[in-house]
């Protein structure tokens, strides 16, 4: 049962959402402290009633804040209409665009970080006003005729006001301005080429998008008059914030503009990254393969892809990076491989790296009388490695062979000595955990050493516990 009346409940909401519809006349009206302002709306429309109109998007206010604190909002206690309850932001009355008559209204307000109230509006051919103190026009008296504002200089006295809005509509209005939907105000991370999108207006042929980098529309990046929908995809610059509005127009002229929302879009994805080793076309490559990368400028990571074809349909890596080189030891000796890279930010993937490929080293110990091109001591994998790590070496001819390893204090951790192998390449595995000389290491820099008659090499390797 609770289920089917949350089903309700949402069905409800969603069917009164689809409902609301922008009224035949539409007027905004700005209140301000200074600091804080609001837009106010209202007008006519043959739906409206005195009550609160959801499907115009007449919405009951929470109670009016403490004091101190900027609101402003229609209320109905001092002219007779109690249904308005705590109050609205959008108060619509009865009337069409042939409505000739009046209607009131009472403006309620209070300053916050400001000493005065500013009331502004824009009113269009056939709707004039008056803006009045409830003591009979003693204190304030406003006309309201076209463009025009209101100063409140004690508005902790004068708190509220009538305001008696006068019609004398003939039928030939120009339309309400359209509400902005897409993308919400205040959006960040947008698209480069975002679809634009506004509430259509009865009545409109066609609506005027302007987008500018300004608050003040004098540096347009678009001025379009001619759109016919109420929507546009537009093609834009990455990281810049921009400002939109739009107006409609029907066969008596043009809206006013919409409210002015702005959007910054995002940056524009990393470059890809270039290559470093192994390089194009290697071969002979010692296992484990350590792959390199160039940094590219933006990048929050990588992602690493080695597979045995070009098409990468089944990679044997697969692997999101946070550093420029990554260790694979999972890849096979005498084999070709393929590999590319992307670089991945807040703002998307690159493209892909060239794709590069190489063929590994045969490896396996156990034939231990294939030449190599002489001796070599690869760098252990992993690295930094907890506990186990591996070691490959290669021997060019019968030699002693003796492997250490040393602590930063170059004291020996570890030694083992090998009377003779075969030229050839070896890999050792190094467990610290059971290390017999110190079984319980600190993390830190170690360094390991490859000793015969004719070669000798050293290098660092990473413990973490």
């Amino acid at each position: 049962m609770k289920l089917k009346y949350i089903f309700l409940v949402i069905f409800f909401l969603s069917a009164n959402l689809i409902a609301q519809i922008i009224p035949q006349i539409n007027i905004p009206l700005n209140v301000s402290d200074g600091f804080r302002s609001r837009v106010l709306y209202f007008g006519l429309d043959p739906t409206a009633t005195n009550g609160i109109d959801t499907h115009l998007d007449e919405m009951e206010q929470p109670p009016i804040p403490p004091s101190g604190i900027f609101d402003a909002r229609f209320v109905g206690y001092d002219i007779d209409i109690p249904e308005l309850g705590e109050g609205v932001l959008k108060d619509y009355r009865n009337g069409t665009d042939t409505t000739k008559g009046q209607r009131i209204h009472e403006l309620r307000y209070q300053i916050g970080s400001g000493t005065t109230i500013t009331i502004s509006w824009n009113l269009p051919s056939g709707v004039s006003g008056l803006l009045q103190d409830f003591f009979g026009g003693i204190v304030v008296n406003k006309n309201m005729i076209g463009k025009d504002s209101l100063v409140v200089t004690n508005p902790n006295i004068i708190n509220k006001l009538k305001m008696i809005i006068t019609y004398n509509l003939t039928g030939q209005l120009p339309p309400s301005p359209p509400d902005l939907i897409l993308p919400a105000n205040g959006s960040v991370n947008v698209v480069i080429n975002p679809l634009l999108k506004w509430t259509q207006v009865n009545g409109s042929t066609n609506y005027h998008l302007q987008i500018s980098t300004d608050s003040n529309f004098s540096s347009l990046v678009l001025n379009d008059s001619t759109i016919q929908t109420n929507q546009k995809t537009v093609q834009l610059q990455s990281q810049t914030k921009y400002y939109w509005r739009v107006r409609a127009k029907n066969n008596a002229g043009w809206s006013l503009f919409s409210q002015i929302w702005s959007f910054t879009t995002k940056s524009n994805p990393p470059l890809p990254p270039v290559l470093n080793s192994p390089p194009k076309g290697a071969s002979g490559v010692s296992l484990p393969v350590e792959f390199k990368w160039f940094v590219s400028q933006g990048a929050e990571n990588y992602s690493l892809l080695v597979a045995e074809d070009s098409s990468f349909s089944n990679p044997v890596v697969n692997q999101t990076i946070f550093d420029t080189f990554y260790v694979s030891d999972n890849l096979f000796p005498n084999k070709t491989y393929f590999w590319k890279v992307m670089a991945n930010s807040f703002s998307g993937l690159s493209s892909s790296s060239e794709i590069w490929y190489f063929t590994t080293l045969i490896t396996d110990v156990s034939d231990s009388h294939i030449q190599t091109d002489g001796f070599f001591l690869s760098q252990n994998f992993p690295n930094p490695f907890n506990s186990i790590t591996t070691i490959v070496y290669g021997v060019a001819e019968n030699s002693i062979v003796e492997l250490s390893v040393y602590n930063f204090l170059g004291e020996i951790i570890y030694k083992i000595n090998f009377e003779s192998l075969d030229s050839g390449v070896y890999k050792h595995h190094l467990n610290f955990s059971e290390l017999t000389s110190k079984s319980d290491l600190p993390s830190g820099i170690y360094f390991y050493h490859l000793k015969t008659k004719n070669f000798s090499a050293i290098k660092k390797m990473v413990y973490l516990k």
